[in-house]
């Protein structure tokens, strides 16, 4: 009799967590991921890809810091990643082809970070020492 309590108390609680979770709205995105997604996806960058998840975190954490050409730029970069390794033969489910993306994406968001040619200025630094 109390195993037939106790699973019925579990199921209960169980399914009641269910509901509750099923049940709650999504979390809506900052105004930074949703320019950042407008951003990946005119670079012909798609949810849900490996492209996808390394473009969004690097163009949001650019127009966070307030720099929307950044951002744009990383999104071209993640865009051009993206064809370069499926232009290398890569399948986009396979291990190598995220491996690539990161390496990609990585070197060109160190050269775009750096600076642009007019400033000079190292954004990530420069952001970094305002907080």
């Amino acid at each position: 009799m109390i195993r037939l309590r106790y699973s019925i108390a579990l199921t209960l609680g169980v399914l009641g967590l269910g509901t509750v979770a099923f049940a709650s709205s999504p979390e809506l995105p900052t105004e930074a991921q949703a320019r950042a997604a407008q951003a990946c996806r005119d670079q012909g960058v798609r949810a849900p890809s490996p492209a996808w998840e390394l473009c969004l975190s690097h163009a949001t954490r650019a127009y966070e810091w307030g720099e929307e050409g950044l951002a744009k730029q990383l999104a071209h970069a993640a865009g051009d990643a993206r064809e370069n390794c499926l232009e290398q033969g890569l399948s986009p489910n396979s291990a190598g082809y995220r491996a690539c993306l990161g390496r990609e994406v990585d070197a060109r968001s160190q050269l775009l970070i750096l600076g642009d040619d007019q400033s000079g200025v190292n954004v990530a630094e420069q952001h970094d020492k305002q907080q």
